[in-house]
């Protein structure tokens, strides 16, 4: 049996809705470092990795020197460059494309949201 899509009588489960990321931070709370990609002689270097400033970048290079990476099949801590208290970005005007790219709201927000136990709206779907 087919379900009429016009049928607006039809039941429907609510639909988890974000619209900010307000108190959230969970898109940063398994990343470790912000992960830039650098270039190599096969892949370009981005745009955010070449106009960070060097400060910034040298405070990067040298925390991902002596980095622990978790163990496998565990989750990667907290960006550090992510506020826990604040839940903001220190630095998040020079934020990777990665970080960019990632759209509030999307299927892997809602699932780490709750992971994390951070609550999501639901949407009437009407």
């Amino acid at each position: 049996m087919s379900v009429n899509p016009r049928n607006h009588n039809a039941k429907r489960s609510p639909l988890p809705q974000v619209d900010d990321c307000q108190g959230c931070g969970v898109c940063c709370m398994h990343m470790g470092y912000p992960p830039y990609i650098e270039g190599s002689p096969t892949q370009a270097a981005e745009k955010y990795w070449i106009d960070l400033p060097e400060h910034l970048r040298s405070e990067l290079v040298e925390y991902r020197n002596e980095y622990q990476h978790p163990k496998q099949g565990e989750l990667d801590g907290p960006c550090f460059w992510f506020d826990q208290t604040t839940k903001l970005c220190k630095n998040h005007e020079y934020r990777p494309s990665v970080c960019r790219d990632f759209q509030v709201g999307c299927n892997d927000c809602i699932d780490w949201r709750k992971h994390f136990g951070i609550k999501t709206r639901v949407a009437n779907p009407e």
